[in-house]
């Protein structure tokens, strides 16, 4: 089957390993990376593929020519790939998703520009907005909802009828209990447990770990 032509935005660490995993497990082919013009004039290529602005990426393909990915991490609580995602909506193109063949899937209510990587669990009656990330082994619980522009780092337990609002951050192994409700533009530190539900703008962190030097012979 003729695969779809895509353009990623972004030249960083995300949108290398977008790149990856378009590249070797989905339907669509890499037609070139797209970044800003002064960013560009540094460089021609990116993974070895065409790199070029935005301006020539809409003067070279129409909506009806490709579709985009927004690869841009969670700066600014995700505001700067909201702003990256809306323009391009904008300009009347449609965003692809990435959802890992290796993903467990058990919902069709899944946005665009969405990056859903390997070993995620995504229980039914589950649902995600538009613009989200979620990195790998994350487990969502059953009618859960993710809202958009919202950032799921590794190893993250979403249990049962939770709420993310928008444009929150979830860092890597954190634990939300059952039906918690998490305020928009939130920002769940690494290792946090989340037992209640909180406002806008909430930030957790969980406590420092300690170093401890044990007797060699103890261990």
């Amino acid at each position: 089957m003729k695969k779809k032509r895509l353009l990623i935005y972004g030249m960083g660490t995300i949108a290398e390993i977008a790149g990856y995993y378009f590249q070797t497990d989905s339907r669509y082919e890499i037609a070139a990376f797209v970044d800003q013009a002064k960013v560009v004039e540094k460089s021609s290529k990116f993974m070895g593929k065409p790199l070029i602005s935005l301006e020539v990426a809409m003067e070279q393909y129409g909506p009806s020519d490709v579709e985009f990915f927004v690869a841009i991490g969670y700066q600014k609580t995700n505001s700067v790939r909201q702003k990256r995602y809306q323009q391009i909506k904008e300009y009347g193109y449609n965003c692809a998703n990435y959802i890992s063949s290796r993903a467990i899937v058990f919902s069709d209510k899944i946005g665009e520009n969405c990056l859903i990587l390997e070993n995620n669990v995504l229980q039914p009656f589950t649902e995600i907005g538009h613009n989200v990330t979620m990195w790998s082994g994350n487990h969502l619980g059953h009618h859960s909802v993710v809202e958009d522009n919202v950032f799921i780092s590794s190893h993250v337990v979403i249990s049962g009828r939770c709420t993310i609002r928008k444009n929150s951050f979830i860092g890597v192994n954190s634990c939300l209990h059952d039906g918690v409700d998490v305020g928009e533009k939130s920002v769940i530190g690494a290792g946090s447990v989340v037992s209640k539900s909180c406002e806008k703008r909430s930030v957790f962190m969980s406590p420092k770990s300690k170093l401890r030097i044990i007797d060699k012979d103890i261990i």
